[in-house]
């Protein structure tokens, strides 16, 4: 049960923001896979085909979209524990919110591996796998149980609950 004294208008911005955040990185993190698997395609191609998947430049787009995706889902969790907070005087301790501290973590690990794989270290390519992948099956995991967040949320904003 939400216990702020805030006014209405302010608890409904408040609980929007995290899953705003949350769903435009969900949806960002589809093409950062896209151009991180055609940048697998760009290494492992040859001759024309090698040609023209360079001239596609997924190699930088992947970084700067994985560096932005960083940031939101740091930002975006940080917010929704404010969040929680402010609206329920407590942080409850929920896969929800392991899911997002886990995808913190191996997100900073999946980045700290980028200098390395631009060297061409392939420890690092591995890296990058092992922890982005689980990373990917947390966002699909956190957006279905932020769904059911939302409905508890609205629900207690109409008092229906």
């Amino acid at each position: 049960m939400m216990t702020s004294q805030l006014p209405l208008v302010l608890q409904i911005l408040i609980a929007a923001v995290h899953p705003v955040m949350m769903l435009i990185a969900f949806l960002l993190t589809f093409f950062a896979l896209h151009w991180g698997i055609q940048v697998r395609r760009t290494r492992n191609a040859s001759g024309e085909e090698k040609k023209k998947l360079i001239k596609g430049k997924y190699n930088q787009q992947h970084f700067q979209l994985g560096s932005i995706l960083l940031a939101v889902w740091i930002i975006g969790s940080l917010i929704g524990m404010v969040a929680t907070y402010l609206l329920y005087s407590q942080i409850f301790l929920s896969p929800h919110l392991f899911g997002g501290l886990f995808v913190m973590m191996l997100g900073s690990i999946a980045a700290a591996a980028a200098p390395f794989m631009q060297q061409g270290k392939t420890w690092a390519r591995t890296v990058h796998l092992c922890t982005i992948i689980p990373v990917l099956l947390l966002v699909f995991t956190q957006s279905v149980t932020g769904v059911e967040l939302v409905i508890v949320m609205i629900k207690e904003f109409l008092g229906v609950g």
